[in-house]
């Protein structure tokens, strides 16, 4: 009878401890409490953070791609490409935003529609660098 209590004491321990590590491992939405709130500076607060975080990842994709293709003409591709590519983000968030009805949700809108087109475009960036990695035996 002890063994059995001790064994589903190490058990019970065990599985604590592992539900503890995979809660922190998952990462909460900032913004849940905003969404849920609806309060316009809260969700504005939280837009800009996920376009900060956004902007983050595409900055590192970005400057990986280029350090990666040894190229003068493909840098200058790849950056008239990628100015191109942001006038028609903020051009196409300036639209997505207004199209919802305006009001105060326009501001937080823009920012969460700039925020996904920006992740969106990091993960392309990440698949060309990928590729690269692929090609070179990596």
């Amino acid at each position: 009878m002890e063994t059995l209590t001790l064994s589903t004491l190490i058990f019970v321990s065990c599985f604590l401890a592992l539900s503890s590590f995979a809660q922190e491992r998952v990462k909460e939405d900032p913004c849940e409490k905003a969404t849920e709130s609806g309060v316009t500076a809260d969700l504005v607060e939280c837009s800009l953070k996920k376009l900060a975080e956004a902007d983050a990842e595409l900055n590192k994709a970005y400057r990986q791609l280029v350090s990666r293709l040894g190229d003068k003409k493909w840098e200058a591709k790849l950056r008239t490409a990628q100015q191109a590519w942001i006038k028609y983000r903020d051009a196409n968030c300036n639209y997505v935003s207004e199209f919802t009805g305006g009001g105060s949700a326009v501001t937080f809108e823009y920012n969460f529609c700039l925020a996904d087109m920006t992740t969106a475009r990091a993960k392309e960036l990440q698949e060309m660098l990928n590729k690269i990695k692929e090609r070179d035996g990596e």
